[in-house]
């Protein structure tokens, strides 16, 4: 069959769009969060890099087994180019790999590998955020030029095993396109190597690395299927047909649409299908009511608007036509879940919790609130509504660091989303003042001074906690043409009708001293400022 079968893999579009969306994060300060995100992506591009090889596997595996089916005249050559392709591949990959420990052990400064002789993922590189010593050997040592020269070699080692005719269209399949016109932010054309490694952080280089090995296995992938083709359909058994859906992406933000690819794997290209699809979970045994979407070679896709956010899940029938003329029928099903687009800004040295006091705090992820919660190094918490608790540290803690991590319901699997570091501080003390209009001291008359006859604690409009504070008790001291009398106390805000008849009977002159003013509320007990008003 001819390379007009062989269109871009939806793998390779959605790593593509990971991708994409790592380099915007890039755009921002690298705060934990996004080091964090590209550990998340990594992780996900590994998980889609063994998929892609376990299905090369199945294919090099079912393409042996037709060598004793059809014999080894009708295979042989398909069978050679494949397992040319395959070790191409694999030599690529394990430069790439080899490549990466370097790049490791320069930056890190350590060794590449686990115990097991597994590489290091990004999440357990010391130096996530490096930018110089990544620049240097990617860029200074060129091993990023190296890289890229072994990439075009391997592609074009690639299409020799095209035909001429199909080799124009192979180009574009298999991607690995290195002589694109990049430009940078102020739209000044730049090379590949600059492009992706130049000033680029450690994780996302480590990060990029992994993506090529994928788009190397995509190709590999994509040129094995064509030769596969290569064998006609009378030839080549078909052991099993299974309808696949294959998402663009299982997670979307809230107004974008959810996008999918119905395929009938391992069957002809050139067979019309019909995918009816609703909306709900369970097997659909009837099309009434559903949704239909066509296709014309062995695929249709589905586009489902997304007004709300969400799980939700969706399931289907494939209908065609088999080999001996009757209608086949089978079943498919997928799931995806809907966010709201947000964003998250916080001041780095603003990061503070107070000791003694409840601290309300929201947190927000990726994953909806629901599926989200919160770990504590040192305190306690209790939950307030979706995404928002209330922290209570110690005293104990005073001076010291907290560490508030959100955790995700990931399937089932808890995953560390970010964790953000607060600083916690003893509550300040609040200001004592007068009840009348002179609240902070100074000259007042009598009817000033009484018209409000008390004390009050409070913490000023620039501490945003509702804390109140009472004030439990103080001494009044007159100081009269320069004789001090002896102090009057009282225990509780209100003035006593000692103090009050002692104002009424001063004159004009006299020094009166609130002191030993003391307060109290959740966070504790205090000593406040002391008062002095003259009488006018």
């Amino acid at each position: 069959m001819g390379a007009s079968n062989c269109p871009e893999t939806p793998r390779q579009r959605m790593i593509g769009m990971m991708y994409l969306v790592l380099t915007a994060l890039l755009a921002l300060n690298v705060s934990k969060e996004i080091l964090n995100a590209f550990s998340i992506v990594d992780e996900a591009l590994d998980t889609s890099n063994q998929i892609t090889v376990s299905k090369n596997n199945q294919d090099y595996g079912e393409l042996n087994h037709q060598k004793g089916i059809l014999g080894e005249d009708k295979v042989a050559e398909a069978f050679e180019k494949a397992m040319q392709i395959k070790n191409k591949s694999n030599e690529m990959v394990e430069y790439i790999q080899q490549l990466k420990a370097k790049y490791i052990e320069y930056v890190d400064d350590a060794s590449a590998y686990n115990e097991d002789g597994t590489i290091k993922t990004v999440a357990q590189l010391r130096l996530k955020d490096n930018v110089s010593k990544a620049t240097n050997f990617m860029i200074n040592e060129k091993n990023a030029e190296k890289l890229k020269l072994k990439l075009e070699e391997y592609r074009k080692q690639l299409l020799t095993f095209v035909d001429d005719a199909d080799r124009e269209k192979l180009s574009q399949t298999i991607g690995i396109e290195l002589n694109e016109k990049l430009r940078n932010a102020t739209g000044t054309p730049e090379k590949w190597e600059s492009h992706y490694f130049e000033n680029v952080i450690f994780a996302a280089g480590v990060t990029l690395l992994n993506k090529t090995i994928g788009e190397v296995r995509n190709a590999e992938s994509v040129l094995l299927k064509y030769v596969i083709n290569s064998i006609t359909k009378s030839d080549f058994k078909i052991s099993d047909v299974v309808a696949k859906v294959i998402p663009k992406s299982q997670i979307v933000f809230q107004g974008e649409p959810y996008e999918a690819e119905i395929i009938v794997a391992a069957y002809d290209n050139n067979l019309p299908i019909e995918a009816w699809w609703r909306m709900g979970a369970g097997v659909m045994n009837s099309t009434q009511g559903a949704n239909l979407s066509k296709g014309d070679a062995g695929m249709a896709s589905i586009k489902i608007a997304t007004n709300s956010v969400g799980d939700f899940s969706y399931t289907g029938l494939v209908k065609m036509m088999g080999g001996d003329g009757t209608e086949q029928k089978h079943p498919f099903e997928g799931k995806y879940t809907v966010m709201a687009p947000s964003a998250t800004v916080a001041a780095d040295k603003m990061n503070v919790l107070y000791a003694g006091i409840e601290n309300p705090i929201s947190v927000s992820t990726s994953i909806t609130a629901e599926k989200t919660s919160i770990s504590l190094s040192g305190g306690t918490y209790s939950k307030t509504g979706p995404g928002t608790y209330n922290i209570s540290i110690p005293e104990s803690l005073i001076g010291k660091t907290v560490t508030i991590s959100a955790i995700a319901d990931m399937n089932g699997k808890q995953q560390t989303m970010g964790s953000v570091n607060f600083r916690v501080k003893r509550v300040p003390d609040p200001v004592a003042a007068l009840g009348g209009s002179n609240k902070g001291g100074g000259k007042v008359s009598k009817a000033e001074l009484l018209a409000n006859p008390f004390i009050l604690a409070d913490m000023g409009t620039d501490f945003v906690y509702d804390l109140k504070w009472t004030v439990n008790s103080y001494q009044v001291t007159f100081l009269i043409k320069g004789i001090e009398d002896a102090p009057i106390v009282c225990n509780n805000r209100q003035f006593s009708d000692a103090i009050k008849n002692k104002i009424n009977s001063c004159g004009t002159g006299t020094t009166i001293f609130f002191s030993e003013i003391k307060a109290s509320s959740v966070a504790g007990t205090r000593s406040l400022n002391p008062i002095t008003v003259i009488l006018r």
